[in-house]
């Protein structure tokens, strides 16, 4: 059932003929443009010019009419840093409504260039509510974008470092669910129509669903470093069809998604809160998932999944508890330990100056990593510890040292997470000092000729001999693992004392750790 906020929409469309409201008083000053009618605002729009306003009054605007493109609304003009072009509603509390005519045809707003700003708007009742189109540096925000027959925004043809911010975007994929992403980033590797280039843009503190048909946002293949944080997502609706089955689908690289939330609230068709794939190779790689709160109702779900897809998932926040990581290359990040690095993310940047100096002056931080914060290292947080990471910024910052996680299959036998591939890996055991232990250890090797069942596929193991436990009582192991290894395990075979063979139960694997 579509969801209708103006019952008789169409019938309220504004059919004002007063002339539009230009204030300016040179050229180059920036234009109040006021419009009040649909044909004002086309007028406005397509004569629109860096360091204009366009302020919509309060109502419903639409138009039937071909103008010359396959959009209700739409403009081709370029603002600049210090002069974009703005599109808003008069009142933010009465916002003004655009509008199509169907759902089954047109965009109701497309927008090609950059430094757009659009605000305090309602989008609805087209075949796709916004398109941004070869355009950097706009921004999109407190739109309520909903009855959309395909996706409701999409930001597409080489458009890169743009803003999507506090967005109500709901009851999209109507007539096509296929296609019915909330937001969707880049193009297809199928379609020659569009670049493919749509790298840093940031989708933020959206509210999603429900009834989005498809995945909530989707990041296509061929894009760089977009970010999915602080957003809400409700699953009811998703339909699953053409793989749009989850919260945030990511096909391009070096993606973030962090500090969401995630209610899969009882929808059977989707299978997993975050999806990553390979759809060309080399893509859908390095992606992160961290510090995301999701109630998924089963265990027959998973919080990412990805197969032959290079992806980190930390400090996520899974409700039941039984819920995993799904993928062959999906690594299970228990802690980053790298100095500077604040926010726990496993690289230092600027987003750890504005968590430090947002959690120095009592502000709300997601997460803060207290030991990687103490730049000074004198065991509090404090504001020479701000210095010395602004002092590091510029520098060559060297790769972080992770904590990843395992699980025990046995008495003195661990099983490692994915994802360790290529990677040297130092497994750190505790007992009583003195007490020695003989081990072995292994990985599954997808590649190699298993003779007992005439597949590839097999478990490597090999034997460590008996390692004595050092006065701390602690045994480290670094091993390297080949490229192509899923998973690893390490196995106490005898737990031995001076009196012989001691309880294996008392043999611990602390930590095992990777760069």
């Amino acid at each position: 059932m579509n969801y209708y906020r103006f019952p008789a929409l169409l019938a309220a469309v504004f059919t004002a003929a007063a002339a539009v409201t230009v204030t300016s008083a040179e050229e180059d000053d920036t234009r109040i443009v006021r419009v009040s009618s649909a044909s004002e605002l086309n007028d406005a729009l397509s004569s629109a010019r860096a360091g204009d306003e366009i302020i919509l009054s309060p109502g419903t605007y639409s138009n039937d009419k071909w103008m010359g493109k396959w959009a209700v609304f739409w403009a081709e003009a370029y603002g600049t840093p210090d002069k974009p072009i703005v599109l808003r509603s008069e009142d933010p509390d009465d916002k003004a409504v655009l509008c199509g005519v169907t759902q089954e045809e047109k965009v109701v707003l497309d927008i090609t260039g950059s430094y757009w700003e659009i605000r305090d708007l309602v989008i609805c009742e087209g075949s796709k509510g916004i398109f941004l189109n070869k355009s950097e540096h706009s921004v999109i925000s407190d739109c309520e974008v909903y009855n959309t027959g395909s996706e409701a925004v999409h930001i597409i043809d080489n458009s890169s470092y743009n803003l999507v911010e506090n967005c109500f975007i709901h009851h999209a994929g109507t007539v096509s669910p296929q296609y019915g992403e909330g937001v969707y980033i880049g193009s297809s590797k199928n379609t020659d129509k569009y670049g493919h280039e749509c790298h840093y843009n940031t989708v933020r503190g959206c509210t999603f669903g429900p009834e989005i048909a498809a995945d909530h946002v989707d990041i296509k293949e061929y894009t760089l470093g977009n970010i999915v944080e602080y957003c809400t997502f409700d699953g009811t609706g998703i339909k699953g069809e053409n793989g749009g089955d989850s919260f945030v689908e990511v096909k391009g690289n070096d993606c973030i998604v962090r500090y969401n939330t995630g209610r899969r609230n009882g929808c059977e068709k989707q299978l997993y809160a975050f999806d990553t794939a390979v759809l060309v190779d080399g893509w859908g790689q390095h992606n992160k998932f961290y510090d995301n709160t999701v109630y998924l109702d089963s265990e027959d779900v998973y919080v990412v999944k990805g197969w032959n897809c290079a992806a980190e998932s930390c400090r996520n926040k899974v409700f039941p508890e039984g819920v995993k990581c799904y993928g062959n290359k999906v690594l299970d990040v228990l802690e980053y330990r790298l100095r500077g690095d604040v926010n726990g993310d496993g690289t230092v940047g600027r987003d750890d100056l504005e968590v430090l100096s947002r959690f120095l002056l009592g502000g709300d931080a997601p997460f803060i990593s207290f030991e990687n914060a103490d730049i000074c290292s004198d065991g509090s947080i404090d504001s020479f510890d701000l210095v010395g990471l602004r002092k590091m910024m510029g520098t060559e910052i060297p790769a972080a040292v992770m904590s990843v996680g395992f699980t025990q299959e046995d008495t003195g036998k661990w099983r490692m997470t994915d994802g360790l591939g290529g990677r040297t890996v130092t497994f750190r055991l505790k007992a009583e000092s003195g007490n020695k232990a003989n081990m072995g250890w292994g990985y599954w090797d997808p590649s190699a000729e298993n003779s007992d069942t005439g597949k590839q596929g097999k478990w490597m193991q090999f034997s460590l001999g008996t390692i004595e436990f050092d006065e701390t009582g602690c045994i480290e192991i670094t091993k390297e693992l080949p490229d192509n290894v899923t998973r690893a395990d390490i196995e106490v075979y005898d737990y031995i004392g001076n009196s012989g063979k001691l309880d294996k139960n008392d043999v611990r694997l602390t930590e095992v750790l990777t760069g």
